[in-house]
């Protein structure tokens, strides 16, 4: 990776291509999330794929690899919004071009299963890709302010660089102290964990890095940590963002224990760099829109994350 490439904003009148790359999308949120891009003045392209099913998957790996890869080689295409998460990311990384993707940076939204492209993209290409809401998920259900604020501010490039503000019921906790600045990189945790050893996960070492998950009892998050401390540089991050990790209560008695924020904890803690927790990024209610791959200044003393600058060019 030469260096970071940021695509370019987008924003009403823009093509959207809509894909799932993952699961199939239920159809009553697809349409109400349509009806709201459209409404905020969005051009859509809705890829047949979407509508497959195959299983859990929204068709097979050569159809959803085939709709990504279309969308990033279309001229006309300015943006790339993912339909909804669930599972199959990981089984298209092989199938991607890389070169293509390289050559043709567009603005790339998703978040949970799509870790894996977002993340295998900025490793490959060094394009900023974005951690943030899905068509038929956030767009799909209750609309909310802080949400579609924070994502169309980022992809529009009206609201970044900024100073990342609580949304109401919020609260950011220390796990440590200090302040850390550096690239800010991230995701699904259970995600980012299969993908050590692949050769698709970007180095640790020097960045910010933000965390998630959700359906995740508390001792297989600890065993997914385990696997990133023992096979990857994390521990040589410069610092740690802890966003939302939901419906995580041990349902087997005999894993009963510690609970995610224990563990989270008890990782974190002891590596004496500034981490941060209840940052509103992942399966809960309120998140922003993350361009991973642009440096952010972490100051746990203040309870700040503040973006340096726009993952998009104006």
């Amino acid at each position: 990776m030469a260096g970071t490439v940021k695509p370019r904003r987008i924003g009403p009148g823009s093509n959207i291509a809509i894909i799932a790359p993952a699961g199939p999308p239920r159809a009553d949120r697809l349409r109400k999330g349509l009806e709201f891009l459209r409404k905020r003045g969005y051009k859509l392209r809705i890829y047949p794929q979407v509508r497959r099913k195959l299983g859990y998957l929204a068709g097979d790996d050569k159809a959803r690899a085939s709709a990504l890869m279309e969308a990033f080689s279309d001229e006309s295409i300015d943006g790339i919004f993912a339909a909804k998460g669930g599972y199959g990311c990981l089984r298209l990384l092989p199938h991607i071009d890389y070169k293509v993707i390289e050559n043709k940076p567009k603005v790339f939204v998703g978040y949970s299963d799509l870790t894996a492209l977002l993340l295998s993209i900025y490793n490959k290409c060094g394009i900023v890709t974005f951690h943030g809401p899905m068509a038929a998920v956030e767009f799909g259900r209750r609309l909310r302010e802080y949400t579609v604020d924070h994502f169309f501010g980022a992809i529009e490039g009206s609201l970044l660089p900024a100073t990342i503000k609580k949304p109401t019921g919020y609260k950011f906790e220390v796990i440590n102290d200090g302040v850390a600045e550096g690239i800010i990189m991230g995701g699904n945790l259970s995600l980012m964990a299969r993908m050590a050893g692949t050769g698709y996960l970007p180095s640790f070492k020097g960045r910010i890095i933000f965390l998630e998950d959700t359906e995740e009892e508390p001792y297989r998050l600890d065993a997914y940590l385990a696997q990133l401390f023992m096979s990857t540089d994390i521990k040589d991050a410069a610092g740690f963002i802890l966003g939302e990790f939901t419906r995580t209560e041990p349902r087997y008695g005999h894993v009963k224990g510690w609970s995610a924020a224990q563990v989270l904890n008890d990782y974190f803690s002891r590596l004496h760099r500034p981490a941060l927790t209840g940052f509103p990024c992942g399966h809960g209610k309120e998140k922003i829109t993350i361009p991973i791959g642009v440096r952010v200044m972490l100051d746990a003393d203040k309870k700040t994350v503040t973006f340096l600058e726009s993952g998009v060019e104006k």
